[in-house]
């Protein structure tokens, strides 16, 4: 019988996620001919939103090039993206997901009141959920979003939902997992213009789970382990390219 979700990420790429990664951080020290070719900034403000376990520091790296570059990069200032309870199922998923999209759309308004000025969100992985539902939810404060490796299918067609089951040693059984809340929010109307970052050798967050279902949509693949978003030249190439576009 079909699996009725899509499949997982191929075992190799997962298996090499660490030494992908570690091999792109090696290649950005050495891509600044590379980069320099990317139109300056214009000054406005960037917010980056961390994936599921990260902190401000998982994107320094990106928001460091991108202030060079020209452009008013922010932390989220939220701390790690983790919870502070056991979150076996989606439903409690959800409702961190919808506490940290609260949570991050105070410091958006913050950073909207004080630059005066849209705000570009740049989110990683589980972090570009919520930079899509804020760009949904607050069309007056942003700018336009970008996805990198983010998980806007049905999760359990990452490599993810198998170790976040065991992790939280979670007894509910996958087939009675309601996906359609976590699917419904992230197949709303788009209300800014959106970039959904992908690749197809992600490890962790398969091709197909990384897209959205929308015409409207930019979708743009890269040769990027999933632990490597932040910290790749080819995506940092891709994210200046679509930061210094008339929006």
């Amino acid at each position: 019988m079909q699996p009725v979700h899509p499949e997982p990420p191929e075992l190799w790429h997962s298996l090499s996620e660490g030494m992908r990664a570690l091999m792109e951080v090696n290649q950005l020290l050495l891509s600044r001919p590379l980069l320099k070719r990317i139109p300056r900034g214009d000054g406005h403000p960037v917010m980056t939103l961390p994936g599921f376990g990260g902190a401000d520091g998982s994107m320094a790296l990106l928001r460091g090039w991108l202030n060079r570059w020209g452009y008013d990069a922010r932390p989220w200032n939220l701390g790690r993206n983790f919870p502070k309870y056991r979150m076996d199922s989606l439903d409690a998923a959800m409702v961190f997901r919808e506490k940290m999209v609260m949570r991050a759309g105070r410091e958006l308004e913050k950073v909207f009141k004080e630059t005066g000025q849209k705000v570009s969100l740049i989110g990683w992985s589980m972090g570009g959920l919520y930079a899509h539902e804020l760009g949904q939810k607050h069309p007056e404060w942003v700018r336009q979003v970008i996805t990198l490796g983010t998980p806007h299918g049905d999760p359990r067609g990452t490599a993810a939902w198998d170790i976040m089951r065991r992790l939280y040693n979670s007894e509910v059984p996958e087939e009675v997992q309601d996906v359609s809340g976590w699917l419904g929010t992230n197949m709303e109307a788009v209300t800014v213009p959106v970039t959904v970052i992908f690749s197809p050798t992600d490890g962790i967050v398969s091709q197909e789970v990384a897209t959205l279902r929308h015409a409207d949509v930019n979708h743009l693949a890269v040769n990027s382990s999933h632990l490597g978003f932040a910290m790749n030249p080819r995506v940092y190439r891709l994210i200046g390219r679509q930061l210094a576009r008339s929006v």
